[in-house]
């Protein structure tokens, strides 16, 4: 139906603002009263706003999150989302269950300086430095809902050779183990003699391996203190392994 403006009168201001929001909420801004708002609505045809073109522009988050959320997001009752939701066919967002509460590691538990690899290292290494049960390690893992760690690489072991008889012989099953120089010490042996021996045997010199190379991945993630713990050597031992390895990517 066309509209008469000579009865209507002139466009205003805020006519583009009707029926976008409550008569109520549109008088408040503009100063005016509800009813000089609603009859200029009714004499333009528009439709009044309701709670559900509110709640249309948040449609995608009903289900997602709780109505109370939807409801402040779009400035209208709990209510009236959840009778929006349920019209439209969507169930409610299901209930979050709590978080598990779990007890701090006492204080004075042998355990609690390890609290940071729990998880990181088998249960059995954090027990040995820890001086307790394997099991009461795994009690705390799980307790903390922490995987098991994967079993970590072992350095390759040396497949140990049988000695020979004969002279400047008998210390083969030495090789893989010591460098041929302290093996030459030991035995009494000349150097040069090991040396050759060594090479004819097929067998690779010895490659001193730290004992901090199986823990390497928690360099940085764990304290030196812990990490000199479980791999048996000095914090000061740890920090110049880590400042090596740094200097070993920079140059790579």
């Amino acid at each position: 139906m066309a509209i008469d403006w000579k009865v209507v009168g002139w466009l205003t201001s805020y006519d583009r603002m009707l029926g976008t929001m409550k008569d109520r909420e549109l008088a408040r801004i503009l100063g005016t009263t509800r009813e000089r708002i609603r009859l200029r609505r009714v004499a333009l045809g528009i439709a009044a706003f309701t709670v559900d073109e509110a709640i249309e522009p948040y449609r995608d988050l009903l289900g997602v999150e709780t109505d109370a959320h939807v409801a402040r997001l779009s400035g209208v009752s709990s209510f009236s989302v959840a009778a929006y939701r349920q019209a439209q066919g969507i169930a409610a967002r299901p209930r979050r269950t709590s978080l598990k509460r779990v007890k701090p590691i006492p204080a004075d538990h042998p355990v609690r300086p390890y609290r940071s690899v729990l998880g990181l290292v088998p249960d059995e290494d954090i027990a040995r430095v820890a001086d307790v049960a394997i099991v009461a390690v795994t009690a705390l893992r799980e307790a903390w809902e922490l995987g098991e760690a994967q079993p970590l690489a072992e350095p390759p072991k040396q497949t140990p050779m049988p000695n020979y008889i004969g002279p400047w012989l008998g210390y083969e099953s030495l090789f893989g183990t010591m460098s041929a120089a302290k093996i030459s010490r030991a035995v009494g042996v000349p150097f040069a003699v090991v040396q050759s021996r060594q090479e004819f045997l097929g067998v690779k010199p010895y490659q001193r391996v730290s004992r901090l190379a199986r823990y390497s991945h928690l360099l940085g993630a764990v304290s030196d203190g812990v990490l000199g713990k479980l791999a048996g050597v000095s914090p000061s031992r740890v920090a110049d392994y880590r400042a090596q390895k740094a200097a070993e990517r920079e140059s790579s």
